[in-house]
């Protein structure tokens, strides 16, 4: 990695690594909208994005964490159909990979597969406040990858998960907030 400290005098240097590697993490219990906003950008910035579904002790999961990534998959491809390229696992002709992790935190996961920095989205004033804090604390533990923020477009500062899974429930169109096979993947479990 290029970002080694300097033991000298204790800074960063400041080069590009030759490759760069984003992760993008998150329980995406579904992908939204949002989310695939997100990856767009992440993927018009890195050479490569790694998108891992993580598990969340503060949330009960409503699809699996394969399902979640079955879905993020079908997503992107819905979203932008000459992403159906590579193996089972890559998108994009490599440029993208769909993972997960658990039993580790977000950096070790991150220096596991390599990432050169994290991606994390923001949408409104409350998730600045958060990421505030996980940022603060991630450069503590390393700040040899940095996290990167994008904010989403405006018409989905509104979008969540939590949103998408609320409306459902109570049999609301969700395909402002979902792709379709997110959608079938509700009205699956409806029966």
């Amino acid at each position: 990695m290029v970002r080694a400290m300097d033991p000298l005098h204790g800074t960063r240097a400041m080069r590009k690594a030759a490759r760069t590697k984003a992760l993008y993490a998150g329980s995406f219990d579904p992908v939204t909208r949002g989310h695939l906003d997100i990856i767009g950008k992440a993927l018009m910035t890195f050479d490569t994005v790694h998108v891992a579904v993580g598990t969340n002790v503060k949330k009960t999961r409503l699809f699996g964490l394969d399902e979640s990534r079955r879905l993020i998959r079908s997503s992107i491809v819905e979203q932008w159909p000459d992403a159906a390229s590579g193996t089972s696992e890559t998108l994009f002709d490599g440029a993208l990979e769909v993972g997960e992790f658990a039993d580790q935190s977000l950096l070790a996961y991150a220096r596991t597969i390599g990432a050169t920095h994290i991606v994390r989205g923001l949408r409104q004033a409350s998730d600045f406040n958060d990421e505030f804090n996980l940022h603060g604390v991630a450069e503590r533990i390393d700040a040899s990858i940095p996290m990167v923020h994008f904010i989403c477009e405006a018409r989905y500062l509104h979008v969540s998960s939590s949103t998408a899974r609320e409306l459902d429930a109570f049999s609301e169109r969700i395909d402002w907030l979902v792709t379709p096979s997110v959608e079938a993947a509700f009205a699956a479990r409806r029966g």
